[in-house]
């Protein structure tokens, strides 16, 4: 109830609304058109990442650009994902735990930066899709991955070709204050 009251009291300036509104309007896209991404909107999203916050600054991500088929084709598994083939790109977010000061830190600073890809990407009108289900083994080989890398995530991005309808549970019943 109180981020209700947030946004009716009019503390927070219309910029910052507008942001908001953008961020709430994100859904995860699976079908893309035929359509490029421009240079400059894929270093927007590529530069959201680089810049995103990582614990005691060790930066520990690596990004993979794939615009190849064979590659985009390679990030599918079973078959509930395999319109990563139709993206215009694919960003594999990865770290390696020898370069990391604690890998659960690394965990989280490689999640943090694809998700301001995602934002980026949308705000941009591109959408995008967080993939979890891959198999590791046969992408690690297509993408010629060092032994000790550990892919976090691979998000697909394109232009939207669908508008999904949001179906997310209500505040009351995840937000606790306080306690349980």
């Amino acid at each position: 109830m109180a981020i209700a009251i947030f946004f009716i009291s009019g503390n927070v300036k219309q910029g910052a609304i507008n942001c908001i509104k953008q961020m709430l309007s994100r859904r995860s896209i699976r079908k893309y058109k035929n359509e490029p991404v421009s240079e400059e909107a894929i270093n927007n999203i590529l530069e959201t990442g680089r810049q995103s916050p990582s614990a005691t600054n060790i930066q520990p991500w690596h990004f993979i650009v794939l615009r190849d088929q064979k590659a985009k084709e390679a990030c599918s598994f079973g078959g509930f994902n395999r319109f990563t083939k139709d993206a215009a790109f694919i960003i594999v977010g990865l770290y390696k735990p020898s370069e990391a000061v604690i890998e659960r830190l690394a965990l989280m600073d490689v999640t943090i930066a694809l998700q301001n890809m995602v934002i980026a990407a949308w705000v941009q009108g591109i959408g995008s899709c967080w993939i979890g289900a891959f198999d590791e083994r046969k992408l690690g080989e297509t993408l010629n991955l060092q032994a000790d890398s550990r892919i976090v995530g691979l998000v697909p991005f394109g232009i939207p070709d669908e508008n999904p309808v949001q179906r997310k549970k209500p505040l009351n019943e995840i937000v606790h204050f306080d306690k349980w």
